[in-house]
């Protein structure tokens, strides 16, 4: 006969639930099996001084085991964690190499957390890191945090811990003095051009180049003599040479889509290409004095020589002048000359006009007053006025 008055109770599992005295311990010790997730338990034993205290430890593991918040002690370093995520993307051909070796290249300049088990690492220990570090650059401290951000998004669904430390951390603001890179002045231009031309300047064709195209050096250094076609009057722009984490220079693919592109150039950069490839019938345009590719890093240190050898920076003019300047330049002469936002986009290869405008944002400004002043004293001098 059914008995009636009693309540149907989730049975505990054979061995688990009781509280008994290990003598070898010297504790008393209770079990209680906790959910993993995907349908897999686990008993796990614990110990206390007295039998309450092992009656709290088993309802907050089964509270945790309810809730889906039990987490197994686990040992994972860090570095391993991310280097591990890294190769697989690698392997997958989720990211490119250059993009490989620039995460590689953040994690090394996290050596003095990198080496801590995830499950040790708060808050605290990220905030206390950034507090020692604010003296890198923004890009650097950006990188860092967004390294830190998906590493240990990664480790909670990977159930290494429950939430992760970065959730109500904020990015950190560098103490380096922000310093914008600005374009040379027409002035600057003009005498770097004159010293290019006039001296025996080491890289001065990539210089040139970068100047009158808006081309990154990274992308002239990849130029091959396919990737230019002389009746047509282009230049294919479809790689980029970059530096791996552990030195060495390799031609890869740009960042971004956008930077796959087709330069239409004019007769005099034309024929500027013709002397450079000579009678050269494949392979690289440009090519350093033991004949490998040239990096950026090399360009840069001629460059840097040349501008201070020859006194070309103006000091009163605000900002840093640095290799990128040269393509900065370029785009600050094209819309100097009225070329339209969406046009400098395309030549530049900025993935989204909004880059564009945002880098040039103070030119872009400039030039709409000046138009604007235009048009008001053409109005003006018509005797049109508002009152």
């Amino acid at each position: 006969m059914k008995k009636t008055g009693t309540k149907n109770k989730k049975r505990r599992p054979k061995g688990t639930g009781s509280i008994y005295y290990v003598a070898s311990r010297k504790r008393y010790a209770g079990q209680t099996q906790v959910d993993l997730g995907g349908g897999k338990t686990k008993t796990k034993t614990v110990y206390g001084k007295t039998k309450t205290e092992v009656a709290d430890k088993l309802k907050e593991l089964e509270r945790q085991s309810i809730r889906g918040e039990y987490i197994e002690k686990d040992k994972t370093v860090f570095y391993d964690f991310a280097e591990m995520l890294f190769n697989e993307q690698l392997e997958l051909n989720e990211v490119r190499q250059s993009t490989y070796d620039r995460k590689m290249a953040t994690l090394k300049m996290l050596s003095a957390i990198s080496d801590y088990e995830i499950q040790d690492m708060d808050e605290k220990t990220i905030k206390n890191f950034f507090i020692k570090n604010l003296y890198y650059s923004q890009s650097s401290i950006d990188k860092m945090y967004q390294l830190l951000s998906f590493v240990f998004k990664k480790a909670v669904s990977k159930k290494i811990i429950l939430e992760s430390p970065m959730r109500d951390f904020k990015r950190p603001k560098s103490k380096q003095e922000q310093i914008p890179v600005r374009a040379l002045t027409i002035d600057e231009q003009a005498a770097l051009l004159k010293v290019l031309k006039e001296n025996d300047i080491l890289y001065s064709d990539i210089m040139l180049l970068a100047v009158f195209t808006g081309m990154r050096i990274g992308e002239c250094c990849a130029l091959t003599v396919e990737d230019i076609n002389i009746n047509e009057k282009t230049i294919r722009i479809n790689k980029t040479v970059s530096r791996g984490v552990f030195g060495g220079a390799s031609i890869n693919e740009p960042k971004t889509k956008s930077g796959i592109r087709t330069l239409y150039v004019n007769d005099e950069i034309i024929e500027f290409l013709r002397e450079v490839i000579g009678d050269k019938k494949s392979g690289l345009l440009f090519k350093s004095s033991n004949n490998k590719l040239v990096t950026t890093m090399q360009v840069n240190y001629s460059y840097t020589k040349a501008m201070k050898d020859y006194h070309i920076i103006d000091s009163n003019v605000f900002g840093k002048v640095d290799l990128h300047s040269l393509r900065h330049t370029y785009a600050t002469r094209c819309i100097e000359s009225g070329m339209p936002a969406k046009v400098l986009q395309k030549i530049l290869g900025h993935s989204d006009i909004s880059i564009t405008l945002n880098i040039y944002c103070s030119v872009f400004e400039k030039y709409r007053n000046e138009h604007l002043a235009i048009a008001d004293e053409y109005m003006r001098s018509n005797n049109l006025a508002i009152a």
